[in-house]
This record gives C-alpha cells, structure tokens and sequence, in this order.
C-alpha cells in the first residue's frame, strides 16, 4: 500500500466516521493522524513512522480545502479562514493576526500550522508541502478530488509498475545521451496522484561539454499529469483515452508516458548545446511537448 494512499484513506475514514461528527476540524486532524499512524504501523511496521504526522496534517488540510461533501463545520470553518487570509499579502502577517485573535484556542503544534499555513496558501495559488521538520510554498498543482482517488484506486499498482517499466527504459537513453542521473530518498510521503514517484528526487547532470547547472526532473509531477490531467474545474481527472469506459488502455498509456518523458529528454539533449528558448523553439518544431517549462 503506497503511504500517499493510506493517508488519504485514513483520512477520508475519519471525516465520513458518525464517532467524530460531534468533533471540530482540528481535532478530526488530530484523530485522523492517530489513525493514519495506526494504520501505518499494522501495514507497514515502524520505518518512517514519524513521516506519517506531517504527511497527514499536509493531506487534511488540503482535503479540508478542495472537499467535495463539506460538513457544515468545515464549511463554516473554511469559508471563514479563506475570506481572512486572503487579505493578507504576508504569512506572517496572517499567522500573527491569527494566533493573536484565537490566542485562547491557539497553540504552537504542526496542526495549528497546517490550519494557517494551508488556508493562506490556498488564497495565494499555492500549496504546501510538509516534510519531518520543514515546510514550505509551492507553486499550486491541480488536486486530486476524494471521489476521483476511489476510481483510480483499484488500477494504482497495474499503472505504477507499466510506469516503471517506462522510467527504466527511458533512464538508458538519458545515460546514452552522457546525462548521469542521481536519485536521493527524500522526508516525504507523496501525493496519492504521483503513485510514489514523488518520494525521492531525481536530478539530471548535464555532459560536461553543455556547461549547464544540474536540473531536477520532476518525476512525480510528471506522472500525474500523464495519468490524471487536470480537467475543466483544475482539478485533477482519470484521463479518458488510457481509462476509456472505466478500463484501462496500457497501449495508451505507454505511449503517454514515452511521449513525456521523450519530450523531457528531448529538450535536455537540445540544451547540450543551445539556450533554453532555443532548445524550447526547436523541440517544439520537432512535436515534442514543451508547453510547460518544467517539461
């Protein structure tokens, strides 16, 4: 069971369980972590057991922000804490408007953070990522809805591991194109969408001759974006061609799958010896994807 996974199902348990409908969203935070740290010891033993607690007060609360079945509470709550934080330009001008206006409710844990840190974050187009000890902003990524995460859930391992079989394939070509690829185990559990690849990171070094930085590529990303584009609302969606009437097309979704990390390929091999824009120019008259920068 990938960890992403049985956070957001841990979480979806507690928010749907009659036992904590009395509740408030930060304590059904707080009983959501203690099940998902439950869980994670039954399924999983001890390793990376202390991941589990920033792992899943980051996938709470962003849940609690993009549900589509809000409890009246969450609903209240939500709509509250987005009209307030997004009046402020600076976090920490919102953090100490907040701790100072609830400082009766307020303490200084990592449940209180994920409230302020995720409700600023998504009035300002970003989204956080929480790791043992650190968090941090990024640029926001289409989220992927509870109800789309149960309708892929039963194709997760079949499309994981044909994904796998791709990379493999794929990270020959990069070394045969002299690149050198180095992957690092990273103190982070996932998103439910980048079906683990998210959980080291991969940095791509150049050939000595293209006199380039190292680049990350990121692989998780990548993958979700092959598997579960964003749809019309933003939100992330089962792609209709490779899960064409519920089944899944692996012939589709190989070819996807090369024709991204090709087009990734492509590009870094056209900036051996060319600037960017120039490399970006020229893959893009070859039909590589190149629309999105980080591609």
């Amino acid at each position: 069971m990938y960890p992403a996974f049985l956070i957001r199902a841990g979480i979806d348990w507690v928010r749907h369980n009659d036992e904590f409908k009395d509740s408030n969203p930060y304590s059904r935070c707080v009983e959501a972590v203690k099940i998902c740290q439950q869980m994670w010891q039954e399924l999983r033993g001890p390793g990376d057991v202390h991941l589990v607690e920033p792992a899943g007060v980051a996938a709470y609360w962003a849940e609690f922000f993009h549900a589509e079945d809000p409890l009246p509470d969450e609903l209240q709550w939500r709509e509250g804490l987005l009209k307030r934080s997004a009046q402020y330009d600076s976090f920490e001008q919102w953090q100490e408007w907040f701790k100072h206006t609830y400082r009766q409710v307020y303490e200084d844990d990592i449940y209180w953070m994920g409230v302020l840190t995720t409700a600023w974050a998504h009035t300002h187009q970003l989204e956080v990522l929480y790791s043992e000890d650190s968090w941090e902003f990024r640029a926001a990524t289409p989220y992927l809805q509870t109800s789309e995460f149960w309708k892929f859930e039963s194709h997760m391992d079949t499309v994981a591991d044909i994904l796998k079989n791709v990379w493999d394939e794929e990270k020959v070509l990069f070394e045969d194109l002299g690149f050198t690829l180095e992957e690092f185990a990273i103190p982070f559990l996932g998103k439910a969408e980048c079906l683990d690849f998210d959980t080291k990171k991969v940095v791509a070094v150049y050939p000595p001759a293209a006199g380039r930085d190292k680049e990350v590529i990121e692989l998780g990303e990548m993958v979700a974006d092959v598997v579960l584009p964003a749809g019309d609302t933003w939100y992330r969606t089962m792609d209709s061609v490779i899960f064409a009437h519920d089944y899944l097309d692996a012939t589709a979704l190989i070819t996807r799958a090369r024709y991204v990390v090709q087009s990734k390929r492509r590009f870094m091999e056209l900036s051996i010896e060319h600037d960017q824009e120039s490399a970006r120019l020229q893959a893009s008259a070859e039909g590589w994807l190149v629309a999105q920068a980080a591609y």
